[in-house]
């Protein structure tokens, strides 16, 4: 069982239309959608072929012209010839001035002459035949022998109409082959209704002998059916003749045909604006996505250059927003490669020089010709060179931990007076004897950050005041509230820092510490606070501040309030 199953999950996988192409997508939907199309007029067209409306309507037109015809020449046609009484006439004399004899009328008959005027009148341009017989069964009237004049007119021959234009051509071929169709629909349906026909005189003759309505239906000789249908014309219970009317059973019906026409024209029109419309939709939506993984390629693929700015989609909608935001990604993604670059660089610059240095230590060792005062002095900087790249792998470590930590912060409201009091209280007793001020509003300043993350910052900046500012000196933490954002001051009471240096300072590994202070800091902290306070969408930035008590360094940090 289980093989069975995981066949029909394979073919269901295949069927799925997102292992395909966006524009074989959009065809095969638009196929699926035209087939069924061809389906629903299929299904139409053979409701309308096999609609027995046309055989109806046929049987009931020849029924009403049949009793219509018959009624009117038992009311109209029906009449006594005066005639002269001719037995009197002979026995008088011929001097005699009387009338010869009394004028009577003949018995009852069909008159010729208003029978034929009547289907002259009626069914002259019917496509149904009617024909009149009397008692006798002699033929008194039939549409297909009536004639107006026997003149014979002259007219030329007009030359050949030219051939119709391609739709009509169409047109007409559709019509064509669908009453085919109409009529082989029909035939199926009185197959076992057709009989042989024996002919008009024989029906005629059964009319009147059954004295009733009969029915034929019989195919002619171009295999048409033909339906004919037969009543006596019975008055005062005498028969006076058989009116017969017959016609095609099946006629051509251009109406169902102009349906049927008119709706698969209109069907194909739609499809053809759908595809159209798809091929453009499909385009407006492959095209900037086909353009955005190509930019996505050439983006990873190293050994490719762009020398030419790249041209993102611009569009308003999910694919604009799809666009904008690889644009940011990709953007985002190229500066932190810079700088890991440029971070695997500054590292393999701040190593080589203590690996040149205790390589070059290592080999004056191995020598047995220095003295011993010379390998302690070498042995002690070999020391300080390994604290220095302890130190450095020390700050690395914390340097790429604190960008991952920065991606996965969260962040909060908290009281930063409370923050920075607790904070403080660590360096109540330092080796240097500093005084740490801290000046704030009494109004509640809540900061929106991460907490943790933070105070990494401010204990790199107390530190770094710290390191510079003279033995029992004062530093100065001020914070003020400002309209929408809080601004934060560190001042020190050091020696201050040169105005060109002012933005070299937060450069990874930068440092102006003596050689001796340099080997206990990688030059990371700053570069490692700028960054965190970035995230927090605020700013770092470092000046000399100049008043009477503190003159030394000062950063400054702004921070946006947040509700």
């Amino acid at each position: 069982m289980a093989p069975a199953i995981r066949g029909v999950n394979n073919i269901i996988k295949k069927i799925y239309f997102s292992n395909y192409s966006l524009v074989t997508q959009i065809i095969i939907i638009n196929l699926l959608t035209a087939v069924l199309g061809f389906l629903f007029l299929f299904l139409f067209n053979y409701l309308l072929l096999s609609s027995s409306e046309n055989i109806d309507n046929q049987i009931s037109r020849i029924s009403n012209d049949l009793n219509q015809t018959t009624n009117y020449l038992k009311n109209n046609a029906i009449i006594r010839v005066p005639q002269f009484n001719e037995e009197y006439c002979e026995n008088l004399n011929d001097q005699s001035d009387n009338e010869c004899g009394d004028i009577i009328l003949s018995n009852p008959q069909l008159d010729p002459t208003s029978t034929q005027r009547y289907l002259l009148d009626n069914y002259l341009n019917d496509q149904n035949t009617v024909k009149v017989y009397d008692d006798s069964w002699i033929k008194f009237a039939d549409t297909g022998d009536i004639y107006i004049s026997s003149d014979v007119i002259e007219v030329d021959i007009e030359e050949p109409t030219k051939k119709g234009s391609l739709y009509d051509e169409y047109k007409y071929n559709y019509l064509k082959y669908y009453n085919f169709l109409q009529e082989s629909f029909s035939k199926s349906k009185i197959y076992s209704k057709i009989k042989k026909y024996k002919g008009d005189i024989f029906l005629v003759k059964e009319t009147i002998k059954e004295q009733s309505n009969l029915s034929y239906i019989y195919l002619n000789e171009n295999n048409s059916a033909i339906i004919i249908n037969s009543k006596p014309i019975i008055k005062d219970n005498n028969i006076y003749g058989v009116v017969l009317v017959s016609g095609p059973l099946i006629r051509e019906n251009n109406d169902t045909g102009l349906i049927s026409f008119n709706l698969i024209n209109l069907f194909i029109i739609i499809i053809c604006i759908m595809f159209f419309l798809s091929i453009l939709f499909s385009q407006s939506i492959v095209s900037p996505i086909t353009t955005l993984s190509k930019i996505v390629r050439l983006t990873r693929d190293k050994s490719s250059k762009l020398d030419k700015k790249i041209i993102y989609p611009k569009r308003k909608d999910e694919i604009g927003i799809l666009s904008d935001d690889i644009q940011s990604m990709l953007e985002d993604l190229k500066k932190r490669i810079d700088e890991i670059e440029g971070f695997a660089a500054d590292v393999s610059h701040e190593l080589k020089n203590p690996i040149a240095s205790l390589k070059s230590s290592n080999e004056l060792l191995l020598d047995n010709k220095i003295s011993a005062e010379k390998k302690l002095l070498l042995k002690q900087n070999m020391k300080k060179d390994i604290e220095r790249m302890n130190t450095l792998i020390n700050d690395i470590s914390v340097y790429t931990l604190t960008q991952v930590e920065i991606d996965d912060a969260l962040f909060y409201n908290f009281n930063f007076s409370d923050f920075l009091n607790d904070l403080l209280k660590s360096y109540q007793s330092n080796t240097k004897k500093i005084k740490i001020n801290f000046e704030y509003d009494k109004k509640e300043t809540y900061i929106y950050a991460n907490k943790d993350q933070f105070a990494r910052v401010f204990i790199n900046l107390i530190d770094n005041s710290i390191s510079y500012s003279p033995m029992e000196s004062e530093i100065l933490i001020k914070m003020k509230n400002l309209k929408d954002a809080v601004s934060i001051i560190i001042v020190d009471q050091g020696p201050g820092i040169e105005e060109n240096l002012w933005i070299k300072v937060f450069d990874r590994f930068y440092t102006d510490r003596k050689s001796d202070q340099d080997k206990k800091h990688s030059g990371l902290g700053l570069s490692i606070s700028k960054k965190i306070i970035e995230s927090f969408s605020g700013s770092l930035q470092l000046t000399n501040f100049k008043s009477k008590k503190y003159f030394g360094a000062c950063f400054e940090i702004n921070l946006p309030l947040k509700d």
